[in-house]
């Protein structure tokens, strides 16, 4: 049996080294420290329940997992877990939780809706890291001391198949869109195992060194992030390098703003556009962040951090750091305009206002959102929705898209200001808000 103590000290180490250039990014404070008391060690969200799930690896003999409700930051629940529980994953698409128990060799699967165990599922040794497919619904889990990789069925809680990965495989993530599965293996140089979830087999082997551990994805990009290196989807070949030389850090995406954040002294913010650092987040009392996970429908990064004792922390993605916008913006490109007139006013209720959007086209709706407004009041929805295409926003001198998840898919937070929306839209629409 291999020793464990590599893992420990690749963490101890990870946590060790800062990002080049950190004295010069700005920083922003905690929103909130909700859970505390124990080793929390990762952290997984789950968007349409707005839950945050925490496991504690200590004390050792109440192995547990922290159900925190976002929406007021407060633990609502614990559930008994496998010994040493290290990773933990949401599957969207059932609200099923699975968690893994490093020195139980198993994985207990929690029902997110009554927050009771469903199954235990045994896998391979030393499981740590966990992901979802949604789609296929299928669960992937790292074995780090058996070099495998284990395939569980979510409707029949078994393993399915058992896909043979590099050296003390660590962290997993999975891409939907293309069914592909990446597993860091920590051992030497370290390098990134590529599985295809079609056959469950071994289809790339990615050199990135530094004892990778943390691995994501951005489904939307297909880029996945080794905390030191980025990986092109398509090509399987590193094409850049993030400000760390160490991939022993976690890191999480949000695909609907295009961002990365990597656990260190602090979470770095980057910008998967240029793959540049654009500020960093502050922990209580400057502690170390150990896992980081990201909410895309409410924009709060949720982290487990270490000091004097561990705990969990919700914080603000803020741009406050971004500069002020220097120029006026132009429209985006407009879709081709077609002949069909605004939809008809519909009924609002006391306090809403509505306003009509030109079909076919991007519309400037300046007077709906007047400049500096905070976003924190901000809230609407485009009828029909199925004509909304997309949304753009300026502010701080660059485009952003926005999803038609609106508001919840954008990165703006309370404190944020806007210069200019534009709505795009293919059909007969209107806009409803609260008044401002």
């Amino acid at each position: 049996m291999k020793s464990r103590f590599p893992l420990v000290l690749a963490l101890v180490m990870g946590a060790a080294l800062l990002p080049r250039g950190a004295a010069a990014q700005p920083t922003t404070m905690p929103d909130t420290a909700i859970f505390g008391g124990g080793w929390a060690h990762d952290v997984a969200v789950d968007a349409g329940s707005n839950r945050v799930y925490a496991t504690a690896t200590y004390p050792v003999n109440t192995p547990r997992v922290a159900v925190i409700d976002g929406g007021s930051n407060t633990v609502i629940a614990t559930v008994r877990v496998g010994l040493s529980p290290l990773g933990v994953a949401v599957n969207l698409a059932t609200s099923r939780v699975y968690v893994t128990g490093r020195d139980s060799d198993n994985v207990t699967v929690i029902d997110g809706a009554t927050n009771t165990v469903m199954a235990t599922v045994p896998v391979g040794l030393s499981p740590v890291g966990v992901a979802v497919n949604p789609t296929t619904n299928l669960i992937y889990v790292a074995n780090w001391e058996g070099d495998s990789v284990s395939v569980i069925d979510g409707g029949s809680n078994t393993v399915v198949a058992t896909v043979p990965a590099g050296d003390w495989p660590y962290g997993v993530a999975v891409d939907p869109a293309t069914n592909r599965i990446y597993v860091t293996n920590a051992a030497h140089n370290g390098t990134v195992s590529v599985i295809d979830g079609g056959s469950n087999t071994v289809v790339a082997t990615i050199p990135v060194g530094s004892l990778p551990l943390h691995v994501a994805v951005n489904p939307a990009t297909n880029r996945i992030y080794v905390a030191s290196s980025v990986i092109d989807g398509q090509s399987n070949a590193v094409v850049a390098t993030l400000p760390w030389g160490s991939g022993r850090r976690d890191v999480a995406v949000n695909p609907a703003t295009n961002r990365i954040y990597v656990a260190a002294d602090r979470v770095w913010v980057i910008d998967g556009a240029t793959n540049s650092v654009l500020y960093s987040l502050r922990t209580a009392y400057g502690a170390m962040v150990g896992g980081v996970a990201v909410n895309p429908a409410t924009g709060l990064i949720y982290v487990t951090a270490c000091g004097v004792g561990c705990w969990v922390e919700a914080l603000h993605d803020s741009p406050g750091a971004a500069p002020p916008a220097t120029a006026s913006p132009t429209p985006p490109p407009a879709a081709t305009p077609t002949a069909c007139p605004p939809a008809p006013a519909p009924l609002v209720e006391d306090g809403m206002e509505w306003v009509a959007l030109q079909c076919g086209t991007c519309n400037a709706v300046t007077a709906t959102y007047p400049d500096s407004t905070p976003v924190g009041i901000i809230a609407g929805a485009v009828a029909p929705p199925e004509t909304l295409r997309r949304l753009w926003e300026f502010e701080g001198g660059t485009w952003r898209g926005w999803s038609a998840a609106f508001p919840q898919a954008s990165d703006l937070t309370e404190v944020d200001r806007l210069d200019v929306v534009f709505v795009c839209v293919d059909g007969a629409a209107t806009f409803t808000r609260p008044v401002i």
